[in-house]
């Protein structure tokens, strides 16, 4: 009994090490790693002034004064730097 115990464990040291030994491999060939960020897609028209900022969760919320003088809320999310929504 305490024959087959012993087996069955050293089985699962194995399959144990064999499961870190990918994912070293997967980690250091780059297959199954995460995108790198891209550059922030939202940018402010020329001649534009934030005049108040504030952060929720994973947003950023931005008042705008245009040039001309109309203001405009935007919503940005923080974690991609895409633009949520504009408020005008």
């Amino acid at each position: 009994m305490l024959k087959a115990v012993v087996i069955g464990l050293g089985t699962l040291i194995v399959i144990a090490l064999a499961f870190v030994a990918l994912g070293i491999v997967r980690k250091f060939s780059g297959s199954g790693a995460a995108a790198a960020p891209q550059a922030a897609a939202f940018s402010l028209a020329p001649g534009a002034k934030i005049v108040e900022m504030q952060s929720g969760s994973n947003r950023l919320i931005l008042r705008v004064r245009a040039q001309g003088g109309a203001e405009e809320v935007d919503i940005i999310d923080t974690d991609d730097g895409r633009l949520v929504a504009r408020i005008k």
